[in-house]
């Protein structure tokens, strides 16, 4: 009992440490463009490898309190999403490499359009695979916002919210398939979510964090 009790222990706080981890590298690629690329190559793939390790510390803590079927789709599916957004930053960044070292190695122009022909139709497989990604992360935080809005550590109406933003983004983004919604026009909700998750997150410390605390003290 005292082993299963260290391990929950320490797969939540490591979960939590690792979401957070994992939104500030999403946001840190997205937002600073001045990190050195092999640096910023580093980061985004850790986003989605701290992403894995944090469903597993969200899904250990819910079951813990109330296991439910939902639950158990939001983690499978959150790990799934997860392992697509890796695949696409490898493919995507490898292709933008690759087209830059053929650009640079171009001496003709009619050499360069034809390089900027096949990126962007190379580059269609990694917005096929954002979408994919999409699909299966927002199922995934619907889920795991109905489940935070009941259970007993976190506030409803924050769960509900992740829930309907995750849904809104998953609407967008089926309404303008193949495109990304920024590209038709229309309202791109990925930061929101991402906000939201890094705010839960934290949230999701501090509940693990109380509870050691509290632990320790028995």
């Amino acid at each position: 009992m005292k082993t299963t009790n260290t391990f929950y222990r320490d797969i939540t706080k490591t979960g939590a440490i690792a979401g957070i981890t994992s939104i500030v590298c999403y946001f840190s690629v997205a937002v600073i463009p001045i990190i050195p690329d092999k640096i910023a190559l580093m980061v985004a793939f850790a986003f989605p490898l701290m992403w894995l390790i944090s469903f597993m510390g969200l899904y250990q803590f819910l079951k813990n309190q109330h296991h439910t079927a939902s639950l158990e789709i939001a983690y499978i599916f959150g790990i799934i999403g997860a392992a697509l957004a890796c695949i696409l930053l490898v493919i995507q960044q490898a292709n933008i490499i690759w087209d830059t070292e053929l650009q640079s190695s171009a001496n003709y122009e009619s050499m360069k359009d034809f390089y900027s022909a096949t990126f962007r139709g190379a580059n269609r497989v990694q917005a096929g695979l954002d979408v994919a990604f999409d699909i299966f992360i927002t199922i995934s935080w619907i889920l795991f916002g109905l489940n935070i809005a009941r259970n007993k550590s976190f506030n409803k109406i924050f769960g509900w919210l992740g829930s309907t933003i995750a849904l809104g983004l998953l609407v967008l983004n089926m309404i303008t398939f193949p495109d990304a919604p920024a590209e038709s026009g229309l309202f791109d909700l990925g930061p929101f979510l991402g906000i939201w998750t890094l705010i839960f997150y934290i949230w999701f410390l501090v509940v693990v964090l109380k509870s050691e605390k509290a632990h320790l003290k028995e």
